[in-house]
Formats: C-alpha cells, sequence, structure tokens
C-alpha cells in the first residue's frame, strides 16, 4: 500500500489540475447545461422586438406623415434635429439603433410608380450597433412601401389619405406566432442529462492529465530501476500504481456526479434513484476509458504538457461526438456515423436510455447494457494498446 499511497501524493501534488479539471469544469457544466435548461426563464409568450430610431421627414407629405407614424408606433422614436453631425452622433453614442430618412418627393413618387407599376422609391436607413433591430425595422420599412404601391394600384383614383387608410388596415397583419416550451416536454431528467454528457469532457481531461502524471513519474527510469532492484515485484507496482490511478478516478466520478446531482435536483424532480444510479454507472465505466488513455500515453512517454494537450483536445472531440455541445440530430449523416466509433456516444446513449422514460423496462435495459458494454471495450482495447506499447518499449 505503500506505493498506492505514493502514487496518489503525485496526483495530490498537482492541486491545481485538480480545481481547474474537476471543480471548475463541473462548475462550468452547471451553468451551460443545469442553467440553460431553467423552467423559469423560459418565455410565456412571443413578444415583438423594438429598437429606437429616428424618422427624419424630408418629404412632408401626408402619405410620409403616415409612414413616420406607422414607424413611430412600431418602435420608439427619438426626436433628433435633421443635421449630419447630430445624426452620426446619435448612432456613435447608441441613443438610436437607426435613422430612417424619408427622402423629398417620397409621397408623390409613391402613389406615381405604383399605378404605373414601376420601382417604388428607396427609404434610406443607417444602421447602429444593434444590427438584428436596424434590420427589422428596414424590414418594416420596405413592406410598408410595398403595400402603399399596392394600394395606389388597387384604387388609382385614391389619394394619399385613403391609400394611407389602406396600409393601415393591412400593415397589422401578421402570421400567428406561439412558443413552444421545450424544457418542459424534454422531462425532468434533462438538464442532468445535458450535465452528464458535458462531464465527459471534464472528466477527460481530469482523468488522463492527472492520472498520466501519476503513471508518467512511476514509469520513470531511475524509479522503475530502483524498483527492479529491490525484492518488490514489478507486478506488485503495477497492481498497486493501477489501484491508486483507480481511486483517483473514482474521486473524479464521484466530485462530478455529486455537484451534477446536487445541482440539477434531479431527485427531487420525480426521477427514479435507480435510473440516476445506472446514469452515473455508466459515467464511472467511461471514465475507464480516459484511463486507459492516461495507461497508453505514460507508456509512450508522453510529457506534462502533451497530456494537457491530448487530454483538452480528446475530451473536447470525445464529448462532440457524444453530443455534448451540439446534438447529433442535427448534423450530417457522416458525422453521425462517425459518433457510433466514439466511446462517448455510446456512453451518453446508455444515460439517455435510462434517464428519458419514465421507468426501466427490459428493451430499456438492452439499449443501456449494450450502451455500458461497448464503452467498456473501448477502455479494453485501449489499454491493449498500451500493453502493445510497454512490449515493444521492453523489447
Amino acid at each position: 500500500m505503500r506505493i498506492c499511497r505514493s502514487a496518489l501524493a503525485i496526483g495530490l501534488r498537482h492541486p491545481i489540475y485538480l480545481g481547474v479539471y474537476v471543480l471548475f469544469l463541473s462548475l462550468l457544466g452547471i451553468f451551460l447545461t443545469i442553467g440553460s435548461n431553467d423552467e423559469t426563464a423560459a418565455t410565456s409568450g412571443y413578444e415583438p422586438a423594438h429598437a429606437s430610431i429616428a424618422v427624419i421627414d424630408r418629404d412632408g407629405s401626408a402619405l410620409a406623415g403616415e409612414f413616420g407614424a406607422y414607424l413611430a408606433e412600431m418602435h420608439d422614436a427619438v426626436d433628433i434635429e435633421d443635421e449630419s453631425f447630430e445624426l452620426q452622433d446619435a448612432l456613435a453614442t447608441n441613443l438610436v439603433d437607426a435613422v430612417v430618412i424619408i427622402p423629398e418627393g417620397f409621397g408623390a413618387e409613391c402613389l406615381d410608380r405604383g399605378r404605373a407599376g414601376g420601382e417604388l422609391p428607396t427609404i434610406q436607413i443607417a444602421y447602429g450597433s444593434y444590427t438584428q433591430g436596424s434590420a427589422l425595422v428596414e424590414t418594416q420599412a420596405v413592406r410598408w412601401v410595398a403595400l402603399a404601391g399596392a394600394a395606389a394600384a388597387l384604387e388609382p383614383d385614391a389619394d394619399a389619405a385613403r391609400v394611407a387608410e389602406l396600409v393601415a388596415a393591412a400593415a397589422p397583419v401578421r402570421a400567428e406566432t406561439h412558443v413552444e416550451n421545450l424544457a418542459q416536454a424534454d422531462g425532468p431528467a434533462k438538464p442532468f442529462q445535458a450535465y452528464l454528457n458535458f462531464s465527459t469532457y471534464s472528466i477527460t481531461c481530469s482523468v488522463v492529465v492527472c492520472a498520466g502524471l501519476v503513471l508518467t513519474t512511476m514509469n520513470g527510469k531511475r524509479l522503475r530501476a530502483r524498483a527492479l532492484a529491490s525484492p518488490m515485484r514489478p507486478r506488485r507496482l503495477g497492481v498497486e500504481t493501477l489501484a491508486a490511478c483507480f481511486v483517483l478516478v473514482v474521486c473524479v466520478w464521484a466530485v462530478s456526479g455529486v455537484v451534477g446531482v446536487v445541482a440539477s435536483g434531479v431527485l427531487t424532480a420525480g426521477v427514479g434513484f435507480a435510473q440516476v444510479a445506472l446514469a452515473l454507472a455508466a459515467m464511472l465505466v467511461f471514465a475507464l476509458v480516459p484511463l486507459a488513455l492516461a495507461f497508453a500515453l505514460a507508456q509512450l512517454r508522453m510529457s506534462e504538457e502533451g497530456l494537457n494537450a491530448l487530454g483538452n483536445i480528446g475530451g473536447m472531440l470525445m464529448s462532440f461526438l457524444g453530443g455534448a455541445w451540439v446534438p447529433l440530430d442535427v448534423l450530417s449523416e457522416s458525422v453521425q456515423a462517425v459518433a457510433r466509433f466514439a466511446p462517448t456516444f455510446w456512453a451518453n446513449d446508455a444515460i439517455a436510455a435510462v434517464l428519458a422514460v419514465p421507468e426501466l423496462t427490459v428493451e430499456v435495459l438492452t439499449r443501456y447494457a449494450i450502451g455500458v458494454g461497448v464503452t467498456a471495450l473501448f477502455a479494453v482495447a485501449i489499454t491493449c494498446v498500451g500493453f502493445a506499447a510497454t512490449r515493444s518499449r521492453e523489447a
């Protein structure tokens, strides 16, 4: 057991890695997954966007006045003097989000060109920093002008007041909209499931770096030469070193799991204890994959910088292929096919099997067993690569 304690001391000698990869990334996972699935933050209805605008009427016609009144009703109008510096200063200081300039002759041109079927006059719009709001204002302005041209064409004898009346009746018409609260439809275990999916990244980074440092240090030439010169068998050295690494893995898994269970409140949300326990067990099996990867990298004499780089890159890549960053359903079929060659896909599939259903059935447990089994096979395969590297190095 002395070797096991020494190996654990090597891992605890780097608290910065444990703090960043275990605690910080676990807290980050809470904000990115559990926090974003908070039902209290969901919108209860649709509200049209509003922008602050300045309408500069250089025409002065009745039609231009109705047009300016329409935009002022749709958005927050601000009175600004029609002077170049004032307009630029209003946009630069975010006093307004957009400046709408109605050119001279707008009213007459809109009526004449609408009746003749020609090109309608253009409204000048200067964008501010809120480009989405400015684009919305421009879209509404173009729509109003198009409606005015259509009204003038349909009633050639109508005056500006009549055209404005027709536009006022048609402009408010819009498609019906409503909001679907997807967070509620996903079920009470969805935040916890999303957190576990993200945890594949934090667990991979933590285990690869921390366990990799322990294995690399214990496999050092001087330390191994001293061990071989002592009465202790090499098998005992390897077994106790791996035991220390497994203790690190269990600690990382336990911290990550406790943070997720407490933050998500999954046990108080109506999810069964057996389902949560099976999901956490799947994560423990997955944690053996980065442990096997750390073992293989240690046999290749990977440096501390290399462990950090490969742990982060490998963790991000595997978590992406597991659907932690982007749902796999929205990705191409080729990416979905590649994802099946990643252990995160099968681990997350096993987690989804037990958390996405109200109760456990034979079909659910079969799918869970397949996911966990394939994940364990990944760990075995990577471990075999590490043993092959050890054998080639000793030869």
